[in-house]
């Protein structure tokens, strides 16, 4: 089948049920089918998803753009997020913008589709109905027939990203027959501790003793709006100290489901817990507060947070969100050592941890590798050349 004959629609439910089906093969793990399709369901209706912030997207015939012999399927989930382009003649006014912003998942073609283009054509033709129309070539491609339409509906995304399993392919998934101009890779590194090579006489973390909060999930929700506003003052703050070249500076933001979605998709794997998880975050700030939950009230430039989830293949507490300054991060790093062996987990895992911490993240056992997947890729959709864009906070909490 041409290329030209096909292109990019929304998914019909039957459509979503059965892209699920597909997945399910690979990314099932633990689950069985049934588990697998109820939880997703269920899913559809948290905040990162629901009012049409997550889209299935199928590459289907043009002439039967329903069937469910579609080639191949991704989801896309609309988000908010913060673009700061830095102002030379003025650099003190420099303040972020709030804009849309869209994170790109699942994408996934069943063995009898594979090898023939048909996943790299649908993210081509992604950007065709994400990206501003400013970013986009004046003409479509000739020879992939008519642009896909786009749902008047859909907003308009100043960057997107997505997490590759399969290397650089993605950047090769550009808006034209080019071979270029698509996601580029930024960043890869972990922090990893290995629990099980010694270091086990970590004692019992106390709350008064170190200054520290234990935040249950709903603490750490009502957190994640007043990190959004502080990652916004962060930014404005970095724009100042930024490199000439780094031109812009973009981020995806915590908040609106987007950080608790890495505990709601792996609920199947901690509900099984025992003991049970209670805490799902740490603070560490310079005055302990009296009051449960008082941590939430106000997040200023002292304070410093941790959140986390789990993943047992192999047992891993992954960090999914980090602030701390050199002081404070050597008892957030004790806090998370002691919440994962209290769960039984051998490593803990942090992405792209600031270079400020990698020194004393390795003098309490951490390494420092290049991951080699769910490497993070970023389009960006502005006039501004990539090398000249810098993704801040490229952590966990974004990654779908």
């Amino acid at each position: 089948m041409s290329l030209s004959s096909l292109s990019l629609f929304p998914a019909t439910q039957a459509q979503i049920i059965e892209s699920r089906r597909r997945t399910f093969k690979e990314w099932g793990r633990s689950m069985t089918e049934e588990e697998y399709l109820r939880r997703d369901a269920e899913m559809d209706n948290d905040e990162h998803a629901f009012n049409r912030k997550l889209i299935t997207w199928v590459l289907c015939s043009r002439e039967d753009p329903e069937s469910l012999e579609f080639k191949c399927s991704c989801e896309t989930f609309r988000r908010k997020g913060l673009v700061l382009r830095r102002n030379s003649e003025q650099p003190n006014n420099d303040m972020p913008e709030e804009v849309t912003c869209y994170a790109i998942a699942s994408v996934f073609a069943p063995e009898r589709f594979r090898h023939r283009g048909y996943a790299k054509h649908m993210m081509r033709l992604l950007h065709w109905v994400l990206a501003l129309s400013s970013s986009l070539p004046s003409t479509f491609p000739e020879a992939w027939g008519f642009p896909p339409e786009r749902p008047i509906w859909l907003a308009y995304g100043h960057f997107s990203a997505l997490w590759s399993d399969v290397g650089h392919f993605y950047q090769s998934c550009g808006p034209t027959t080019s071979d270029s101009e698509g996601w580029v890779v930024r960043d890869a590194i972990s922090t990893v501790w290995d629990l099980k090579a010694g270091d086990m006489d970590v004692e019992d973390v106390s709350v008064s003793g170190r200054g520290l909060q234990w935040l249950s999930a709903g603490d750490v929700e009502t957190l994640h709006s007043v990190d959004d506003q502080r990652i916004m003052v962060d930014m404005a703050a970095m724009s100042l100290h930024s490199n000439p070249g780094e031109t812009v500076l973009f981020s995806f933001l915590p908040g609106q489901g987007v950080e608790t979605f890495q505990r709601r998709r792996l609920e199947h794997v901690w509900r099984k817990f025992k003991p049970s998880v209670e805490y799902w975050g740490v603070v560490r700030e310079s005055k302990c507060p009296t009051e449960p939950g008082a941590t939430t009230a106000t997040l200023d430039k002292q304070t410093s947070i941790a959140t986390w989830t789990f993943d047992l293949k192999p047992p891993t507490l992954f960090v999914t969100r980090l602030r701390a300054n050199k002081e404070t991060f050597v008892d957030l790093v004790s806090a998370l050592k002691f919440v994962a062996r209290k769960h039984g987990m051998e490593k803990i895992e942090i992405w792209n941890l600031p270079e400020a911490h990698k020194k004393i993240a390795q003098d309490y056992g951490a390494v420092h590798m290049e991951r080699g997947e769910h490497l993070p890729a970023f389009k960006w959709n502005g006039a501004e050349s990539p090398s000249n864009v810098v993704w801040l906070n490229n952590e966990k909490f974004c990654w779908c």
